[in-house]
């Protein structure tokens, strides 16, 4: 059971700073979130035309969507389910509302990162129609356009490249791939060998780099900068991924009224979200401020080794610092948050509206993917597990507590369902041998 699960407690004597670099886990509470939303939004760098701009072009991405993936994606949206969680939450009142996002499931590639990576490659695919006369401003003609013998042939003369851990190259890959695009992607010493072999089993170019993600994204950047029909999709600096990920932030407003569930100062939303680099987290939370004001509340969650956003954030300097400057190594078995320097552009968005950041330690993913497949028959990848540890860490925060127990509890599980069933298996009982080892030491006090 979820009480069974043995925790370092916080220590008070210890400053979040000393906490973040001995690599225990912390909650850091934002200083800088703001209540007035409006007025934050308004001074950032993307607008709410962008918003909108961006849900447009998901609807005419649409029937595009649907003619490339008639049995993955036959509505050509790209949805996840708001379904409600049994697990019971270390933390967590029993009689809260707690929810999943289902991220773990989208069409395709089954992560949180078909958001943004089909949105830029469909971006750039639509800039080629457009580049070779065709018509593109409405679903029917940017389909039609896309379809053609004449954009086809311009965009197999086209390349996509991003540096990945994985989930990222495999949207990328997937849906440059599909429109006939050649694609790369340059991954890192964390990526799983499954996520190498499945890239290029669908026709993707890999490129294997012996350092960290930072490395393979500027290796990437490097060598499509050498290539004028190269695309090269910046994981650290793209307003496109940024906005591709944004929409989620309507998509969650719309299912939350089909529930009846309502979000205001008496009943508010928490949400918490698996962070590595920060683009994606950032990009969701900005939707989700767009759609919810004040009254939602957002909280990324890194691991221990790398918390990236978290020190870029604590620190102000963005992206002008690495894990490595805090004395941590950036390893971490949660590959996809395997991230040493942040996205500045994900600190700038995210600066006045995140309300804090959790790092957790590795072995808490596994125990609560085990947790989460006893309770609810749900497979996630270990790295979005990292979101069940939050609430405990931020509930010992007095001005959080009755936030907490009043609200609706969303956690976005952001991948997991193209994992092979034995790499599942072995995830799984790794949790279970955890979890077994902390019943056994609570036996003993």
């Amino acid at each position: 059971p979820a009480s069974a699960m043995v925790s370092t407690p916080a220590q008070p004597s210890q400053s979040v700073e000393d906490r973040l670099r001995a690599a225990e886990p912390t909650f850091w509470e934002n200083p800088w979130v703001t209540n007035d939303t409006r007025k934050a939004l308004q001074a950032l760098e993307l607008s709410g035309k962008d918003l909108d701009a961006a849900q447009d072009r998901w609807a005419r991405f649409a029937p595009v969507i649907s003619e490339l993936w008639p049995n993955q994606c036959a509505s050509g949206r790209i949805r996840s389910a708001l379904q409600p969680l049994r697990m019971a939450v270390p933390g967590l009142p029993k009689n809260v509302k707690k929810l999943v996002k289902r991220d773990d499931a989208l069409p395709v590639c089954a992560s949180v990162k078909a958001r943004g990576g089909f949105y830029e490659v469909l971006a750039r695919a639509e800039e080629v129609a457009r580049q070779s006369g065709q018509t593109t401003d409405s679903p029917v003609a940017l389909c039609s356009a896309l379809l053609s013998d004449e954009v086809k042939q311009a965009l197999s003369e086209h390349e996509v490249a991003v540096g990945s851990t994985g989930n990222l190259g495999m949207s990328v890959g997937f849906a440059a791939s599909a429109l006939g695009m050649r694609s790369t992607v340059h991954m890192s010493k964390e990526a799983k060998t499954w996520k190498k072999t499945m890239l290029k089993d669908h026709g993707v170019d890999v490129v294997e780099h012996e350092g960290l993600y930072g490395e393979a994204v500027a290796k990437g950047r490097d060598a499509a900068n050498s290539n004028a029909f190269c695309h090269f999709v910046d994981d650290e600096s793209s307003t496109d991924l940024f906005l591709g990920y944004s929409a989620a932030g309507r998509e969650m407003k719309e299912q939350l009224r089909e529930k009846n569930i309502p979000v205001d100062s008496e009943h508010p939303l928490i949400v918490y979200l698996p962070c590595g680099v920060g683009g994606a987290p950032a990009g969701i939370c900005w939707g989700l401020k767009h759609s919810f004001g004040p009254n939602v509340y957002v909280f990324f969650v890194e691991p221990t080794h790398a918390p990236c956003v978290c020190l870029g954030l604590f620190s102000d300097k963005h992206d002008g610092v690495t894990v490595q400057d805090f004395g941590l190594t950036g390893e971490t078995e949660a590959d996809g948050l395997a991230v040493s320097r942040p996205s500045g552009l994900a600190c700038r968005m995210s600066k006045h509206l995140v309300s804090g950041v959790v790092t957790v330690a590795d072995d808490e993913l596994f125990k609560h993917l085990a947790l989460l497949m006893d309770s609810d028959k749900i497979f996630a990848e270990p790295s979005c597990c990292s979101a069940f540890s939050a609430p405990q860490r931020i509930m010992g925060s007095s001005k959080m507590r009755a936030t907490m127990e009043n609200g609706t509890h969303v956690f976005w599980l952001s991948g997991g369902g193209l994992v092979p069933v034995e790499q599942r298996e072995l995830l799984i009982q790794r949790g279970r041998s955890l979890l077994a080892a902390d019943q056994a030491t609570a036996s003993k006090l």
